[in-house]
């Protein structure tokens, strides 16, 4: 297969994604069995099984050498192995929102890692197609999915957290309704920097990602404003904080300090995610500090 020139940063860029995002599936997977009910033997082998394929392609990630050939063979191997645990994540929520099956997993939390998966294999594909989206229009992607994963695992937090832990219930449930709050704005943003993301989202989702009828996608460009760059600033500035409460979650969970249904490896999960928020977060400030702003 001939393999064709890619931007300099596709190298770094996959492989910062796959020793990343290829052990977080590994543990959504491992997350998904302990939930399970336990006679659910087919989904808990299916988990067992997803759990150490994405171990083995986290292992090979780690050993991939910096050629494009072989990180472009990584990236498909990850996307058939993406493609699989999203349809299996698929299963596991429709069987739960239709009452099909109980468990020990929030609905919610299926979709929520359902969405990081789709993400991480939307972002693979870019990767190797070449793929290049406008600053604003990413900037607001990043903003917008990283202020719902947070939100999420701040709402995770108090609801998995020991009732008589108060104070912390208290602040975690506060970082959820900021979150919410910055949210919102991200969408306010978005409709008026890009206005064709708005009309993406109101065609059949069949239709999207090729070509599209006549009279739609003559909206004007995405452009940057100063508004955008103090936006990603305060998201930024929101992600730190989060992040250093699950820092100081996961010492006293780790130190047995705080009764709660959160093991080490969770809290540890998100706090890596958070983590890997500040460093999406931080590349498109770089970003747009490059750019001419309207």
């Amino acid at each position: 297969m001939e393999v064709r020139p890619i931007r300099t940063d596709f190298i770094t860029e996959s492989l910062r994604q796959n020793r990343f995002w290829t052990q977080i599936m590994s543990e959504h997977a491992l997350f998904i069995r302990e939930g399970l009910p336990c006679g659910e033997t087919a989904l808990i082998n299916e988990a067992i099984e997803l759990q150490r394929l994405f171990a083995q392609l986290k292992a090979r990630a780690d050993q991939t050498p910096r050629d494009q050939a072989a990180v472009c063979a990584l990236n498909r191997d990850v996307i058939q192995a993406l493609d699989r645990i999203i349809a299996f994540k698929s299963v596991v929520l429709k069987r739960m929102i239709t009452c099909q099956m109980g468990g020990f997993n929030y609905p919610l939390l299926i979709d929520h890692i359902r969405r990081e998966a789709i993400r991480f294999r939307t972002n693979l594909e870019k990767l190797n197609n070449n793929i290049q989206t406008p600053i604003a229009e990413l900037a607001l992607e990043e903003e917008i999915f990283w202020l719902r994963i947070m939100g999420d695992h701040a709402r995770f937090i108090a609801h998995l957290l020991d009732p008589s832990e108060r104070p912390l219930v208290k602040r975690a449930t506060q970082f959820g309704k900021d979150f919410e709050t910055l949210r919102l704005q991200g969408l306010d943003l978005q409709s008026m920097l890009v206005p064709r993301d708005f009309e993406n989202h109101l065609l059949p989702a069949d239709l999207m990602g090729g070509p599209l009828p006549p009279g739609f996608d003559n909206l004007p460009e995405p452009f940057v404003i100063p508004r955008l760059r103090r936006f990603n600033e305060e998201v930024i500035e929101a992600t730190m904080g989060i992040r250093d409460f699950k820092a100081a979650a996961l010492e006293l969970i780790e130190a047995c300090k705080v009764l709660s249904l959160i093991s080490p490896l969770l809290a540890s999960h998100v706090l890596r995610e958070a983590e890997m928020a500040l460093g999406d977060l931080e590349m498109v400030n770089r970003e747009l500090n490059k750019m001419k702003v309207e």
